[in-house]
């Protein structure tokens, strides 16, 4: 029989009659959502999706698979959503993944908040470069990311600037004349600097 995942797909990419919002309901990639629906076709052997330029349709079979999965997600939503209330955040677990600026700057505090609220509630942090922190998100690792801008994040994800700071440079007396001057990134990148690494922002 096949998973609850790849009927909780086929759900999503029939309601909207695409696989691209599909995965972006499910904060996944269009990729995942093709492999699943594949391999859920493969198992009950027959199609359940026409696909085309302008989208995917469902075939006799798939309207059919499509009636018993609504309701049947339908149920388990209603199940889900009346347990979340009886329990009010009382347990699980949730991953964060954080770039070293983020969980400094902005995190640390609000961890400190929320196990004081919800003590139940297990929070696994993974703290590493934005572009790490990035792919762990892509990869399902972590729940959600906090992580320093700029970064070219796929559609899939939703973005949201929570938080502002200003980086300061920082010289010795040799670069003393360089004070009180607006300098260009080309001025700068004359000068000798330290930074790190070319993967993190």
């Amino acid at each position: 029989m096949a998973t609850f995942n790849y009927y909780k797909v086929f759900y999503f990419a029939a309601f909207f009659k695409s696989f691209s919002k599909a995965a972006e309901v499910l904060y996944s990639n269009q990729p995942n959502v093709a492999r699943s629906i594949n391999r859920l076709e493969s198992e009950l052997g027959c199609k359940l999706f026409v696909r085309s330029n302008r989208g995917v349709t469902l075939t006799p079979e798939g309207e059919a698979l499509y009636r018993h999965v609504a309701a049947a997600y339908d149920a388990l939503s209603a199940g889900e959503k009346e347990l979340a209330e009886m329990q009010g955040l009382k347990t699980g677990s949730v991953a964060i993944g954080a770039s070293e600026t983020a969980l400094s700057l902005f995190l640390l505090d609000r961890i400190e908040q929320f196990h004081h609220k919800y003590p139940g509630v297990h929070l696994k942090i993974r703290n590493s470069q934005t572009l790490h922190t990035y792919h762990a998100l892509e990869n399902g690792q972590v729940d959600f990311a906090v992580i320093t801008a700029p970064l070219d994040a796929s559609k899939e994800f939703r973005k949201e600037a929570i938080y502002q700071f200003q980086e300061v440079l920082i010289g010795g007396r040799q670069f003393d004349r360089y004070a009180g001057q607006k300098l260009s990134i080309q001025d700068l990148a004359k000068l000798p600097l330290i930074g790190l690494t070319k993967t993190s922002s």
